[in-house]
């Protein structure tokens, strides 16, 4: 009887380590960005800016079909300029198709360009944002997996 009472606690406790699972860690990498009230410019509609943006092939028109977005932007200060920091171009090994960005209804060149005038910035604006490729030659697009980086820089300055 007497080994019955030490064999028991004891096969409890090896049955509960067996039936133990290792803990799991997982992490969730938070941010958040908090404009001034003076100057910003946003993506609408979610961070789509972080996410690549595909330019879908459209088979019927023999093109890549624009990416059309919107930004939402905002200048107590005055106009909100903007400028590409190089050409804009997607290539897939030595193939290249240049892109042309517009930003409301400015097409960006790698100088600045007003975008929104300082009327329309004061209070805050939603404009679009509009990425399409340049026409193909009379070859047609070369076939690839294309990518590339569009980098634009907004600024405002008092008028």
């Amino acid at each position: 009887m007497k080994q019955t009472l030490i064999a028991l606690p004891l096969a409890l406790l090896l049955a509960g380590t067996a039936h133990a699972v290792d803990p799991i860690e997982k992490q969730v990498q938070i941010v958040a960005q908090v404009p001034t009230d003076a100057f910003f410019v946003e993506p609408v509609g979610g961070n789509w800016m972080n996410d690549p943006q595909e330019m879908a092939w459209n088979s019927y028109q023999g093109k890549l079909d624009p990416i059309r977005k919107e930004l939402q932007v905002k200048s107590t200060i005055g106009p909100i300029s903007a400028y590409l920091v190089s050409p804009a171009v997607i290539a897939s090994g030595t193939h290249n198709i240049g892109l042309d960005v517009t930003v409301g209804d400015t097409l960006l060149q790698t100088t600045p360009a007003e975008v929104v005038s300082a009327a329309q910035a004061a209070p805050g604006a939603t404009i679009g944002f509009h990425v399409a490729a340049q026409p193909a030659p009379s070859t047609g697009y070369e076939p690839g997996n294309y990518q590339g980086l569009v980098s634009m820089i907004f600024e405002t300055v008092a008028p």
